[in-house]
């Protein structure tokens, strides 16, 4: 979900500028529209965002509107947001589930629906939400797809495994999403659930008017190319055995604990064993020391090349994401 003090409201704009059309947010048509064809919209109500979004995204859409000369508020709107409204808890901290879809191109032909935790640490783990090093990995796969198209994958500290079903949709032939979190397992193969419905948007502009057309089909071969599997990076032959058959190795956020970073690198000697095949992993970097201890034990193995790419000011061009501010490196 983007968040509403970044949502690109200049979309209903009837210029070439970003700058908000106030006539076209506050006409009656639009207001129908956005509660039909957003709020109300099949795909919204089967994988439903967090109340606490939809509040907050109708507030502020009420608030643009009456700050316009002479508006007026449908009716169904403004019921809708007042039932929703009293509640729903919009100022403490987020938690609880929801589903995000993640649109992989403007015209949002291209959708991948996840069900995440909404806190950031849940049943002892952090791995039941999307954190921004996973955002940039899927939208670096998303950007440049013949990285990945026809090859199989290995993702490793999966967490609701944003990036491999990304790879899957955008022509992976496998993906084999790991982690070790038995609440984490638990989440991806239902998200393994989810992923066999993808929804086509069409996006029609007429004169100042948007209209919004969504097509729902089901699609069960991304499910069908993403299988979950258990794997402790301590486990080196299960790692060896997994990695066999995978040309790419792909991760986000798992340098980031320096107990872990050796048994990682470890792990990783062990599963390339062949020139041809590349590992991604990204990383938002909190402790540059830790970072550094990643790379260090990477070039002790004497056996693993690497490079670094800095992503903090790459602005996300395939997932429809506002691009926060980050420390980022691939």
């Amino acid at each position: 979900m983007i968040p509403i003090r970044l949502f690109i409201w200049g979309l209903w704009s009837s210029t070439d500028s970003q700058d908000e059309n106030p006539a076209l947010l506050s006409c009656m048509r639009t207001q129908c529209e956005v509660m039909k064809t957003i709020i109300f919209h099949e795909h919204t109500t089967s994988f439903s965002p967090s109340n606490r979004y939809v509040s907050l995204f109708l507030k502020t859409f009420i608030d643009k509107i009456e700050r316009t000369r002479d508006y007026n508020l449908d009716d169904e709107l403004v019921e809708f947001y007042v039932g929703l409204a009293a509640s729903t808890n919009t100022s403490g901290p987020a938690h609880g589930m929801c589903f995000k879809t993640y649109a992989l191109d403007e015209e949002q032909y291209t959708r991948v629906v996840l069900r995440e935790e909404q806190a950031m640490i849940s049943q002892g783990t952090t791995g039941l939400v999307t954190w921004e090093a996973g955002l940039r990995l899927a939208d670096f796969f998303a950007e440049h797809p013949d990285i990945i198209r026809g090859k199989r994958v290995l993702e490793l500290g999966a967490g609701c495994g944003l990036a491999g079903f990304v790879c899957a949709t955008m022509g992976a032939t496998s993906v084999v999403s790991t982690d070790y979190s038995d609440a984490v397992l638990k989440l991806l193969e239902s998200n393994r659930q989810t992923s066999k419905h993808t929804f086509c948007c069409i996006l029609l502009s007429r004169l100042k008017h948007v209209l919004i057309v969504n097509i729902s089909m089901l699609d069960p071969e991304i499910s069908g190319k993403v299988q979950i599997a258990k794997l402790d990076w301590d486990d080196l032959a299960e790692c060896r055995t997994l990695s066999k058959p995978i040309d790419v190795i792909i991760g986000a956020d798992i340098t980031y604990d320096p107990t872990i970073v050796p048994v990682l690198v470890a792990a990783i000697k062990e599963m390339v064993v062949s020139s041809q095949q590349v590992v991604y992993i990204t990383a938002t970097i909190r402790n540059i020391e830790t970072f550094d201890l990643f790379l260090q034990l990477v070039d002790e193995t004497g056996v693993l090349g690497r490079s670094v790419m800095d992503l903090t000011q790459t602005m996300m061009t395939a997932l429809c994401h506002p691009n926060p501010s980050a420390d980022m490196r691939l």
